[in-house]
Formats: C-alpha cells, sequence, structure tokens
C-alpha cells in the first residue's frame, strides 16, 4: 500500500465512523481537543493524525486503530450499525417521498377547488 493509498483509506474511514456515530467535523474536533480544520484536513487526505491521536479517535468510535486503518474488516458491531443507519436512511427517504406526494395532490384538489 503506497502512503497516498493509506491516506486515502484512512479518511475514508475516517468520515464513516464520524458519521455512523452521528459526530459533526466539529463535535469530534472538541472531544480530542483539536480543530475542526484539522478533522477536515485529516477527512480530506492531506493530512494524517499521529498515533496518539488515531488511539483516542478509535476510542471514540468503539473500534480499534487497525479497523481505522483498513488493516481489518468491520467488526460484526459496525457492520451491523451501518446496515440499520442505511435501513434507517432508506425508510426516512420513503417517508419524504410519501409526504411529497400528499402534499401534491392536496395542492391538486385545492387547484380543483378554485
Amino acid at each position: 500500500m503506497t502512503e497516498q493509498e493509506f491516506r486515502k483509506k484512512l479518511a475514508e474511514n475516517l468520515v464513516k465512523y464520524r458519521k455512523l456515530n452521528g459526530l459533526t467535523q466539529q463535535e469530534l474536533a472538541e472531544c480530542l481537543s483539536y480543530s475542526d480544520k484539522s478533522v477536515s484536513k485529516w477527512e480530506r487526505a492531506e493530512g494524517v493524525p499521529d498515533v496518539f491521536v488515531l488511539l483516542r479517535i478509535a476510542e471514540v468510535y468503539g473500534v480499534g486503530v487497525a479497523e481505522l486503518i483498513g488493516e481489518t474488516g468491520e467488526s460484526k458491531e459496525t457492520a451491523a450499525l451501518i446496515k440499520a443507519q442505511e435501513k434507517n436512511e432508506k425508510a426516512k427517504d420513503r417517508a419524504k417521498k410519501k409526504a411529497l406526494e400528499r402534499a401534491q395532490k392536496r395542492k391538486k384538489k385545492e387547484q380543483k377547488k378554485k
């Protein structure tokens, strides 16, 4: 693995785990006593946090450093969390679609009354 590939994989995982844990870059930065600019830089693969910070990030997310850097696959817990989040997103999308359809039907009924 080249350094650039390593940075990219780490960046992808940092974004994935931050979102899975429902944190913003600012919130993660506060947990680590870093700036949100640092977190953004790491997530864009423009930099890499030092080993101590990687350990702290792994603790925040409840994963191992190996999982963060892509050396191991996702744990069963992480895979289940991702699956649940995807299911939740699909449910939200369906609900939005239904709400939009109902609003369009109401609008058509109101237009017919006029």
